[in-house]
């Protein structure tokens, strides 16, 4: 399938996920009590230190993101273990190519975004007239954010790996219209972060909260989030902006923000056989971690 086309499609799957999502809880309104979608008095709410601590994390993102200029030079050129055979199995040869698959990481990313905060944490709890549960929601989310963008930014603005087409851009300075944008600003994936900290808080609040109203259609949000950022993750490969080694590690530490902060801060350990539960596995093939779960 071509790329555009397969662009199209992504955003197609991500509007019609989102279009669908009010007449999932409608549904499920219906069919069950509203008292199943509600904050637990045992999970923490947000803290004064968290609205201090998130903040500054945010404030720390900003700055490193616009303040902080990348080194002049890279510090780090060339792949590690499997990068550079992946990197010559996938990206597309032709500019064109590689301009449309890097367009659809923008909008696999932006819509992993949109999902998992407008979406699940916003609309779906307020059209279920459950006003405190997205405002902790929303609040999580932002925590999750701030960290995993402060943590990601750094690493961009500090460690200054060469992108993947940065011998060829040497070589021949029009190999790709994007040869002198930000050429030592390849590790990790910020695409890739920011999708996999999305999917990693829709997994949070879809395992501990009944969001869609079912188990069935919550496991499946879950597992459409991790799909849409190892989509993303795959854009990136081919439009040959970043080594796998940078999207495994922006998927890793995105989920870990993304699921983690939620989950140790708020939701707390699941109570056995009340809860859904979630484990996040290193992956044995392909991008991103890998999720086992019960339901």
């Amino acid at each position: 399938m071509p790329i555009d086309r397969l662009a199209l499609l992504t955003l197609g799957i991500g509007l019609t996920i989102a279009s669908l999502t009010l007449c999932n809880t409608a549904r499920a309104d219906d069919a069950k009590d509203h008292d199943e979608l509600a904050w637990n008095p045992a999970w923490s709410k947000f803290r004064t230190s968290e609205y201090v601590l998130t903040l500054a994390a945010g404030a720390g993102s900003a700055y490193a993101f616009f303040a902080v200029d990348p080194p002049s030079h890279p510090h780090w050129t060339g792949g590690i273990l499997l990068d550079t055979p992946i990197r010559n199995a996938v990206y597309l040869r032709t500019e064109g190519a590689r301009d449309t698959a890097r367009t659809a990481s923008n909008v696999t990313s932006l819509s992993a975004v949109v999902i998992a905060v407008g979406v699940d944490s916003l609309i779906v709890p307020l059209f279920r007239h459950k006003s405190e549960v997205a405002a902790q929601l929303v609040l999580m989310d932002a925590e999750a954010f701030a960290f995993s963008s402060l943590l990601t930014n750094s690493l961009l603005a500090t460690v200054g790996r060469a992108r993947p087409s940065y011998a060829d851009c040497q070589r021949d300075p029009n190999f790709d219209r994007l040869c002198r944008s930000a050429p030592q600003s390849s590790f990790p994936s910020g695409h890739t972060n920011v999708a996999f900290t999305a999917a990693g808080m829709s997994c949070a609040h879809h395992l501990h909260l009944s969001l869609y109203g079912s188990t069935l259609e919550d496991t499946l949000a879950c597992g459409g989030m991790i799909t849409l950022g190892a989509a993303t993750g795959m854009f990136r490969l081919l439009g040959d902006r970043h080594y796998a080694s940078d999207v495994f590690v922006g998927a890793l530490t995105g989920f870990a923000f993304g699921y983690g902060m939620p989950t140790l801060f708020h939701y707390g350990k699941a109570e056995r056989g009340t809860q859904n539960s979630l484990v996040v596995l290193p992956a044995t093939g392909g991008l991103g971690p890998s999720v086992a779960g019960t339901f």
